[in-house]
């Protein structure tokens, strides 16, 4: 049986799981391509852990939530 698919995205690092957040809000069939095994691409071998270095406002990561303004705003 032959699957088709909408997008082929090489690389899934930042780029390529931003790529798929926005393939999966429209609805389209797609498949992340990695040399690597696991997700995230470069950031697992350069860097101990993740941490976002500016307020989540200015986060240019899709899908990641924001938090809660203080005084429920």
């Amino acid at each position: 049986m032959t699957r088709r698919t909408d997008v082929v995205v090489v690389g899934g690092g930042q780029a390529g799981l931003a790529a798929g957040y926005h393939l999966r809000r429209r609805r389209l069939d797609f498949v992340i391509l990695d040399a690597a095994a696991g997700r995230g691409g470069s950031w697992q071998h350069m860097w101990d852990s993740l941490h976002l270095f500016s307020p989540a406002e200015h986060s240019s990561l899709p899908g990641r939530p924001m938090p809660a303004r203080a005084g429920g705003a």
